[in-house]
């Protein structure tokens, strides 16, 4: 059973035919970086809008780094259909705050059809077009945390049927999950961190928000919103 379990022939049966392509619908883009802010955050609209630059700047480099390997290359993905950004931990040394964030974007794959099955497959096509990061995903020699790991072949590796269920069903409710709770765009996504971040700098440190944030931590309902959306509070996030 061992050496049929390393043969690449068992393992594609269990992507195409157990998974599904659980992985392609949607194509889930994933990018961890920080955002430091020497001497903390002089204006919450300057910061909302550097963040904003940041999601969008990472959204593009994925779909720009997508493309098939033609001579005439197409692309995978247009804008994401969910932006999800999650802070993954926020640290202040001295003046300087280190916000580190994970970007989670959700595309749809132009060749990937209804019932999950890829156009640009070699299976389909008898030649490999695909971009090279499409042939990551599946290694089986990768391990958790590492470029091309996958639950399902992992479990596959390591267990019977019962375990590559269980991990299909952690897939799948990972993946709702993170769809559910995405943004639509990229403008509510920053708008989330930029609350997440303020929430945290009142709490933790207070001495790194703007001094009219400081002084008082909510805005009176006429007075323009702390996000820099040009609206008054009680409009925008006073509601």
């Amino acid at each position: 059973m061992e050496a049929v379990k390393k043969d690449k022939s068992y393992f594609s049966s269990v992507c195409v035919e157990r998974c599904g392509g659980i992985c392609c619908d949607p194509w889930w883009g994933i990018i961890s970086y920080p955002v430091v802010k020497e001497g903390g955050i002089s204006s919450l609209s300057g910061f909302r809008a550097e963040v904003l630059k940041g999601i969008k700047a990472r959204a593009h480099r994925i779909i720009d780094a997508y493309i098939t390997t033609e001579e005439r290359p197409r692309p995978l993905f247009r804008s994401p259909e969910k932006y999800n950004v999650v802070i993954r931990d926020i640290r202040a040394t001295g003046a300087t705050l280190t916000i580190n964030l994970i970007a989670m974007f959700a595309f749809r794959c132009a060749f990937v059809s209804g019932d999950r099955s890829c156009a640009i497959h070699p299976s389909i096509t008898g030649r490999e077009i695909r971009p090279p990061h499409c042939g990551f995903l599946g290694t089986p020699e990768a391990r958790a945390g590492e470029k091309g790991y996958c639950r399902v072949i992992h479990a596959a590796l390591g267990g019977g049927a019962s375990e590559i269920e269980v991990a299909l069903a952690v897939e799948k409710q990972t993946a709702l999950k993170n769809l559910e709770e995405g943004c639509p765009t990229a403008e509510e996504a920053s708008d989330r961190v930029v609350e997440g971040v303020r929430a945290w700098c009142e709490r933790n440190a207070p001495s790194l928000l703007p001094q009219q944030r400081a002084a008082s931590s909510t805005p009176g309902r006429n007075d323009p919103c702390w996000c820099g959306s040009g609206q008054k509070f009680k409009k925008c996030h006073g509601k």
